[in-house]
């Protein structure tokens, strides 16, 4: 399993640049206007040492006695209120947030999200659409990554739970749909049903351009795909094994691994041609060296012994002759070939 610091992601929380003022209290303020003066500058003045619980507390006092019959031409402090009350609400929210990417638990995901539910509130009563609009986009990723600290904990059941309501709130959020798709898969789930998850991540994510899940999608049913076909292969089920790589093709269609298993299941079912056709396609695509190389070449190697074309099968094996293939490779090409230039004793 990956550790948590690696797979922890959130979309980072651009805090309102908010600039707040103070209000003067004119000698001849009646004292009504003056004591929600007063409340307002002091709530200010909280918020700005981020003591939003407080701040916010003194804010809605200084708004009842502003919208209060005895506040007279005490518009602009109602206004300043208004307009600050939803950001500061925000704020605590963000900093609840911090605490959770520091903490990491799940009481610390659970008062994020209350705490952005509120912020969505105050939004929508005080009429700000952007901290409404923002707390609300908000809440489905803290969900998102309050599964990840429960599938780290091993508490599939919850973290699927905390992905079903990320999804709920947020129907496209392809990375919260690929994420189901792995804890399913680790909790033992049928593979369709796992299959199915990363299907539905790949036809979100291509539906709102998110190029870079869906990607990741493929890559994991793919690779899942191979991992079963490989399972079927050393159960000497070459039939089933072929079927999950044809279905494996359709989401990692370059994938080396993937050619290189059909080269195995092809030379065990004697389709020599498709084996070496599988097999230089995986050579095309391998990037690494001739270790990495070795296991393709040794199956070249097989197809062309099959179809006793010697000078190219020799030619294949000494490729494969790295790594773990060495010992095999020389076998093949002293004791089963005869390759020229290789003597008994398994030297060149």
């Amino acid at each position: 399993m990956k550790s948590f610091k690696s797979i922890f992601t959130f979309v980072l929380i651009a805090l309102f640049a908010t600039t707040t003022y103070a209000l003067d209290i004119k000698v001849d303020d009646q004292d009504v206007r003056r004591e929600a003066v007063m409340a307002y500058n002091n709530a200010r003045e909280l918020a700005e040492n981020r003591e939003f619980v407080d701040a916010i507390e003194i804010y809605r006092e200084a708004l009842e006695i502003a919208t209060s019959p005895d506040c007279e031409d005490c518009g602009d402090i109602v206004e300043h209120i208004e307009s600050q009350l939803p950001r500061v609400y925000f704020s605590r929210a963000s900093t609840a947030f911090e605490r959770f990417r520091n903490e990491r638990s799940v009481d610390a995901a659970n008062e994020a999200i209350e705490l952005f539910r509120e912020a969505s509130e105050a939004g929508e009563e005080f009429g700000d659409n952007q901290v409404r609009d923002r707390s609300r986009g908000v809440i489905p990723q803290v969900y998102y990554n309050k599964s990840l600290v429960q599938y780290n904990q091993e508490n599939h059941t919850a973290a699927l739970e905390s992905l079903d309501r990320a999804i709920e709130l947020n129907e496209n959020y392809t990375l919260a749909y690929y994420q189901r798709a792995i804890v399913l898969n680790n909790s033992g789930a049928d593979l369709e049903e796992v299959l199915e998850w990363f299907d539905r991540a790949i036809e979100v994510g291509e539906r709102v351009g998110d190029s870079d899940n869906v990607g990741r999608a493929q890559r994991r049913a793919g690779g899942e795909l191979v991992y079963q076909a490989v399972q079927r292969m050393d159960e000497n089920r070459m039939g089933d094994a072929l079927r999950m790589l044809e279905r494996a093709q359709r989401y990692v269609p370059d994938s080396v691994d993937l050619h290189y298993r059909f080269a195995e299941v092809y030379n065990d079912r004697g389709n020599y041609n498709q084996a070496i056709e599988h097999a230089n396609r995986a050579l095309e695509l391998e990037t690494g060296g001739v270790t990495d190389r070795a296991k393709i070449y040794f199956e070249l190697g097989i197809a062309f012994k099959a179809q006793e074309r010697i000078s190219d099968a020799c030619e294949a094996f000494e490729n494969a002759a790295y790594g773990d293939f060495r010992d095999p490779a020389l076998h093949e090409m002293e004791h089963e070939l005869e390759c020229e230039g290789y003597a008994a004793s398994g030297s060149r």
